[in-house]
């Protein structure tokens, strides 16, 4: 049976103009003049047989079987646009795109890529950083690498790795502030980090550092921005661990305390419950987990 409805191409453009309450933003975001929307509102409207709009002198409001209609549109439009991603990302995904956040992918995966592309010639890799978590039920995404309690609804998790933290610094910071102790922590300025919030308390805390004055000297919104002062000789920070393990094998950072702590959240991949099969992602995840970084990371 036909479809009983008005031609699609009406359909986005009444979307777009109820939405806005202006044929002239409807007009310039859909890039078509003024006098087109108006004109195929017109022809939506004769369609109904009343209007779906009260005109004014000065623009236009949508009225109440227009925001009746709107609702229903924007419902139809949207699972149309998700359809048409699911069956893009199904059959026509030359490669398999991955959300990471940066520290991961530059000191885990990009150090080892080689590997993989050895392994796995047939998978083309693209790889999207960031602090951004990508929504699967949107985004051109096929496998996402997040931090946390891996409870995420509608989709597979799998853990990659827990998460210890460490206190590290430059090796002229650690010698210039003489850090072999916990105690000497209170002489040194710290690096916190707004984005793990009280991270210094609870880490203090689980080592039994009471009582003694935190100093902060630099505080950053996002992780990467604190390990590169540290790095720089910038102060004392908590890094994650194993994602730092390349940084300590290099001598860029070194840990002069032997306490660490299990952070509460861990690495996860993310995928698509209909995902659950794809050849590219369980062989990108198997790589992974056998990855020496995340497997032989002794602490002292």
């Amino acid at each position: 049976m036909a479809l009983k409805i008005p031609p699609l191409h009406l359909l986005t453009i009444f979307e777009a103009a109820a939405r806005l309450e202006s044929f002239k933003l409807a007009s310039e975001e859909l890039f078509i003049t003024p006098s087109a929307v108006s004109h195929q509102i017109k022809s939506l409207e004769e369609h109904f047989g009343f209007e779906l709009f009260q005109r004014k002198s000065r623009g236009v409001t949508v009225n109440s079987a227009g925001k009746m209609y709107l609702h229903y549109i924007q419902q139809g439009l949207t699972a149309f646009e998700q359809g048409t991603k699911k069956v893009k990302h199904r059959y026509s995904s030359p490669s398999l795109k991955i959300s990471c956040f940066s520290t991961l992918a530059s000191n885990i995966i990009i150090p080892q890529m080689g590997a993989f592309q050895e392994a796995h010639p047939d998978i083309d890799i693209r790889i999207e950083t960031g602090n951004h978590v990508a929504d699967l039920r949107y985004d051109d995404i096929d496998l996402a690498i997040r931090i946390g309690a891996g409870k995420w609804p509608n989709v597979i998790s799998t853990k990659i790795t827990d998460i210890e933290i460490a206190a590290v610094a430059s090796k002229t910071f650690v010698k210039k502030y003489k850090l072999s102790q916990l105690e000497d922590v209170s002489n040194a300025p710290l690096i916190d980090i707004t984005m793990m919030e009280d991270i210094w308390k609870a880490w203090s805390n689980t080592v039994q550092l009471h009582d003694i004055p935190l100093k902060r000297s630099i505080t950053f919104s996002d992780y990467d921005s604190s390990i590169s002062a540290a790095i720089q000789g910038l102060g004392l920070a908590l890094a994650m661990f194993p994602m730092e393990k390349i940084n300590e094998d290099n001598g860029l950072l070194v840990r002069p305390f032997n306490e660490n702590i299990t952070y509460p959240e861990s690495v996860y991949a993310v995928y698509r419950d209909e995902d659950e099969n794809r050849h590219d992602i369980q062989c990108f995840l198997n790589w992974l987990r056998k990855s020496p970084t995340l497997n032989n990371r002794p602490f002292r």
